[in-house]
């Protein structure tokens, strides 16, 4: 084990969960890119039920809602469908690719831009709710 792995736990760099998750992510959503190009749709495979336990437990849409659907839409390159199923598709599918990558600037980990991110989802969530109340 060498002082990168060994400076961070017992657990090697390649074993990291959140890294792993992340990468899983790109590849699904490359997966959706390839599986496009043939003429097939990961959407169609998947189940007809709600994936976000908020919404059907409530009837509204939670942050991260339309998540699954805008990540697929990326892998086909389809920006506006992937804007359309949530917007924050594009700063999580950026820190997903950095994160995958072992390369988050050490200034997107201080708490004020932590924070301050938590903070532009609490006020894009108000607006989705507001635009679903009305």
């Amino acid at each position: 084990m060498n002082s990168i792995n060994s400076s961070r736990g017992s657990r090697p760099l390649n074993a990291d969960p959140l890294r792993l998750a992340a990468r899983a992510l790109l590849a699904v959503t490359g997966l959706s890119g390839l599986l496009h190009l043939a003429g097939h749709s990961l959407l169609s495979a998947m189940p007809k039920i709600p994936l976000c336990p908020f919404k059907a437990a409530t009837g509204l849409p939670c942050p991260g809602c339309g998540m699954t659907h805008a990540f697929l839409a990326l892998g086909r390159l389809d920006l506006a469908g992937a804007f359309a199923a949530n917007p924050l598709v594009f700063p999580l599918a950026a820190l997903a690719a950095l994160y995958a990558a072992g390369r988050v600037p050490r200034a997107l980990c201080s708490s004020k831009v932590v924070n301050s991110a938590l903070a532009g989802v609490l006020v894009f969530w108000a607006g989705r709710l507001l635009r679903n109340i009305r």
